[in-house]
This record gives structure tokens, C-alpha cells and sequence, in this order.
């Protein structure tokens, strides 16, 4: 079996809601994190959130100071 198609940045609403918590449990356990959510954080929400929400995708980039795509700033750090 191959290797599925690389998702970009304006195809992230492709991506299954059950392969982002497989992914993001992974990350948790990388992590050592005692669980995925607690109390008022939940990493699983956020992180779908942000795959699956152009919107808020948009609001929480605002709220880290990304202001420009993503491959844009790597391609110019690539070149630093």
C-alpha cells in the first residue's frame, strides 16, 4: 500500500476526525501527559478545532502572531 497524498494547509478540513485524535493520543504519549484533556484544556478539541475550523484556524494564528502562511515563513527561514 502507498503512501497517502501529502494535505496541505487549505485542505486541512480533509482530514478524519478519527485520525486526528490517533494522532493527537500519540501525542500525548510522546508527551507523557497525563491525559489529553483536563479540567479546562482539552488538546484533543483544540487541535480539531483547528484542523476542521478555517475560522477559528484563523483566530488562534491571530492569537500566536502568524500572520502570514506557514509555507511562506519556512520557506524563507530555509533560506536564512
Amino acid at each position: 500500500m502507498g503512501k497517502s497524498p501529502l494535505i496541505h494547509g487549505n485542505e486541512f478540513h480533509l482530514i478524519n476526525r478519527n485520525e486526528i485524535h490517533k494522532a493527537v493520543s500519540k501525542l500525548v504519549e510522546a508527551l507523557n501527559l497525563a491525559a489529553g484533556s483536563t479540567e479546562d484544556f482539552d488538546i484533543y478539541k483544540v487541535v480539531e478545532t483547528y484542523f476542521l475550523d478555517l475560522d477559528k484556524r484563523k483566530e488562534i494564528n491571530h492569537l500566536l502572531g502568524i500572520t502570514e502562511p506557514i509555507e511562506m515563513r519556512a520557506t524563507e527561514e530555509s533560506f536564512s
